[in-house]
């Protein structure tokens, strides 16, 4: 999909770079025009009078030509520029005939067809090329045959020689071929650029696409792992204080293993869930599987049997053995608060009791 987009891309940025040269040049041809048209205009009538009138008409004409030209912007970019150059075409052709040789027509010629080349491409200038040669070969017969009554005998007795012409149209045709195939060129590589820098820019979206649906598959993958992590301790608190009901409103609470402050904490928030959600009465905590107990594990002990009180229910430690009362008693922990018995059963047959 990228590679059938990435041609369109590259002739969109061509054709708005070559838009942005079409509007800059119309307004520069505006102003230096406006310029040219006001000395021109002066310096023909000076030198010339009322004859210069009627060069002056088409002078002015030209230049309102390229004003609205460069005013109307509603137009396409390939419309305003061939009407562009038809204009510069004509007004090369009207100084060329005029003026001949010593005139800028063939300048303006070489500006039209350098015009060509970037808004009609080879074609284009190709077209341009040989119109202005055809005017310029007629031109030359006009002045050689002596036929150009418009021209004044000094402008047309210094170039009314074959010899003249067809050196000045070599030299056209030369200086040509030195702008337009070099500038052909460096339009090409322009488009080939436009083209690769498309190509990359599809490529990083592209990339970019991939990174973002990456990043959300390992936001996915970090979200399940992190509801799985949280199942997992579910089911090892579970496991390390499982609850066993063993008469009714009656609970079972074996501890095995060494008690810390975060097992302790653990255990507390566990048992006071399960009381809470089972509306137990009595719990009976085991712990025959705690291989030492010591002052930290007698106070998590307490402060669990207070807690549990405080929402209504009893609790009972069960399974201190011998070496841990004697611990108990050299550490001096109170545990007078704390109801005990010998064993699970022994609670059972105390409350049947």
């Amino acid at each position: 999909m990228t590679s059938t987009q990435t041609p369109d891309n590259a002739h969109t940025m061509v054709q708005q770079w070559r838009e942005q040269i079409l509007n800059n040049l119309s307004w520069a041809l505006v102003v230096l025009g406006g310029i040219a048209l006001i000395i021109g205009s002066w310096a023909d009538y000076s030198a010339a009078g009322e004859r210069a009138l009627p060069y002056i008409g088409i002078y002015f004409l030209t230049y309102l030509s390229i004003v609205v030209i460069s005013l109307v912007r509603r137009l396409q970019a390939k419309v305003r520029a061939l009407l562009l150059l038809l204009v510069l075409g004509a007004i090369a052709t009207f100084l060329l005939v005029t003026f001949g040789l010593v005139g800028s027509g063939r300048i303006l010629w070489l500006g039209v067809n350098v015009l060509a080349l970037i808004y009609f491409d080879r074609l284009g200038s190709i077209v341009a090329l040989i119109f202005s040669l055809i005017v310029m070969m007629i031109t030359a017969v006009i002045y050689v045959t002596g036929n150009a009554s418009f021209v004044t005998p000094e402008t047309l007795a210094v170039q009314d020689t074959i010899e003249d012409w067809a050196g000045s149209i070599g030299l056209y045709l030369a200086i040509n071929m030195l702008t337009l195939i070099p500038f052909r060129y460096l339009l090409q590589r322009l488009e080939g650029l436009a083209q690769q820098a498309t190509t990359e820019a599809a490529r990083a979206r592209l990339h970019a696409q991939q990174v973002e649906v990456h990043a959300q598959e390992l936001e996915q993958q970090t979200a399940q792992l992190q509801r799985t992590e949280h199942m997992l301790r579910n089911v090892v608190q579970s496991l390390e204080t499982p609850t066993v009901e063993i008469a009714d409103q009656v609970l079972l609470a074996p501890i095995v293993g060494q008690i810390d402050h975060q097992r302790a904490d653990t255990l507390l928030k566990r048992l006071l869930s399960v009381v809470s959600e089972r509306r137990v009465k009595l719990i009976v905590i085991d712990v025959a599987g705690v291989p030492a107990f010591d002052t930290m594990a007698a106070q998590s002990l307490m402060q669990t049997v207070q807690a549990l009180r405080l929402i209504g229910c009893e609790a009972v430690i069960t399974g201190i053995s011998p070496a841990m009362a004697q611990t108990i008693t050299a550490l001096g922990i109170d545990m007078k608060t704390i109801a005990t018995a010998r064993s699970p059963q022994d609670v059972l047959l105390r409350n049947m009791m």
